[in-house]
């Protein structure tokens, strides 16, 4: 039986130190920056309060985290509905319908753009397809006539050495 010793290749180690990641906000923290961005009971974009923390904390918070405690403040801001209140329940699920609604089109207009994207992108394939064939063509022809004329080169510098050596000869 044959052993085979093999060795691991050697990294340096190199210590985890704090300054390696980037200090962590607090939720508190993270809900106040959520506040201040807040318009009108309008919560701020994910996006616009990760970009605020990394300005402030040079932290970004997780995306999940943000966005949980965006969802917790947008439940704060909302008022619990009467439940005594057959009409203001009828007004939340028709607000929900829309909301879904306008959610299911944008879906469906994210759907469409795409699927034009996909396609034309197919359609630009297509047209350069024989493009790229005759490159292949080209190439191969390329290839053949610099071999031809290699051949050529040779020939010509054997005919060159013959009538050297002929015209030695003679004189």
């Amino acid at each position: 039986m044959l052993l085979v010793r093999v060795e691991a290749e050697s990294f340096p180690h190199v210590r985890y130190t704090a300054a390696m990641h980037p200090p962590r906000v607090s939720d508190a923290e993270v809900r106040a920056v959520i506040r201040e961005l807040t318009v009108d009971k309008n919560l701020p974009a994910g996006a616009a309060v990760r970009r605020a923390l990394e300005s402030r904390f040079g932290s970004r918070g997780g995306v999940a985290r943000i966005y949980r405690l965006l969802a917790e403040e947008g439940v704060r801001l909302t008022p619990p509905p009467n439940l005594s209140s057959v009409e203001a329940l009828q007004r939340e699920l028709e607000a929900l319908r829309q909301r879904a609604e306008r959610a299911e089109d944008r879906e469906e207009a994210h759907q469409t753009r795409w699927a034009e994207e996909v396609d034309r992108l197919r359609l630009k394939v297509a047209a350069l397809e024989p493009v790229a064939q005759q490159a292949r063509a080209s190439q191969e022809s390329n290839e053949l006539l610099r071999r031809q004329l290699q051949a050529a080169a040779l020939r010509a510098a054997m005919l060159e050495q013959q009538l050297y050596r002929l015209t030695q000869r003679e004189g």
